[in-house]
């Protein structure tokens, strides 16, 4: 067995730093655009994005380019690399990227017709996509046959309770923000569900204490205030909702700003 076929079967076992020194030997010995492909391969591997992504440059291979670039959130890099592939595996990749860059018509069209029965991911971007665009059965569709193939993203079970809040199913919503909390409770998002869902049954000082955990986990959600600052209006708190109020006024000065800075950066 020649060296690269040893590199190839290591990696397959999960022996990654011995498939790392028997590929790296090899290129020293004779570079190859085979050997930098599994180099690349080992690196993704481990966790190593930027180097796989330097393999995968000297290997030529546009498709794995595409994978490290999505791997490091430089989608619309990510995108020109995958530009003109085809197959489904590049639809797929691009799909995702769009719905990370907020396109989710062109997410949408781009896997409207990949048939791919076993992939999470795949249903997962549909069904968010979905629900962005206000599509909500098709949305809770696409979700729930996400979770069907992988039970463990809080993600899915986010969206899917939004979705469920749309069409006014709020006790299975509540539940499956349960879930989402139980799966990843540094979530922020899910705070400000759970506080939506029980503030709608009138638990307002349980919903107070949801958005504080949303506002403690990110403290820029501005949503999270506002609806703080109506509950504690709803009790008679002025002085803490005046706070919230307060605060959401910087926020939004803040992001004015922030704005206005990156029209003046565009005009230069």
């Amino acid at each position: 067995m020649d060296s690269i076929q040893e590199a190839k079967l290591q990696l397959k076992q999960g022996n990654l730093n011995y498939a790392y020194k028997i590929i790296k030997d090899e290129l020293e010995r004779q570079a190859s655009k085979e050997a930098y492909e599994i180099l690349g391969d080992v690196l993704m591997e481990m966790g190593d994005f930027e180097g796989a992504l330097d393999a995968y440059q000297n290997s030529g291979i546009k498709l794995k380019m595409g994978k490290a670039l999505v791997a490091l959130g430089l989608y619309k890099d990510a995108l020109s690399s995958l530009n003109g592939i085809e197959g489904k595996e590049a639809r797929k990749l691009r799909a995702f990227c769009l719905f990370k860059l907020e396109k989710y018509e062109e997410a949408l069209s781009e896997i409207s017709d990949v048939d791919d029965s076993d992939d999470p991911l795949l249903y997962k971007v549909k069904g968010i996509a979905e629900f962005k665009l206000g599509n909500f059965s098709d949305a809770l569709k696409d979700l729930s046959r996400a979770l069907m193939l992988y039970h463990d993203d809080a993600d899915i079970y986010y969206y899917k309770a939004l979705v469920e809040e749309q069409l006014g199913e709020s006790s299975r919503a509540e539940k499956d923000i349960d879930i989402a909390i139980s799966l990843n409770p540094y979530y922020a998002g899910t705070y400000l569900a759970k506080g939506r869902l029980i503030e709608s049954r009138g638990k307002i000082d349980d919903a107070i204490s949801f958005y504080g955990k949303a506002i403690f986990l990110s403290p820029s959600m501005r949503e999270a205030y506002v609806r703080r600052a109506k509950a504690y209006m709803k009790l008679g708190k002025e002085e803490q909702a005046l706070s919230d109020i307060k605060k959401v006024n910087e926020l939004e000065e803040k992001e004015n700003n922030s704005s206005n800075k990156d029209k003046d950066s565009d005009h230069n």
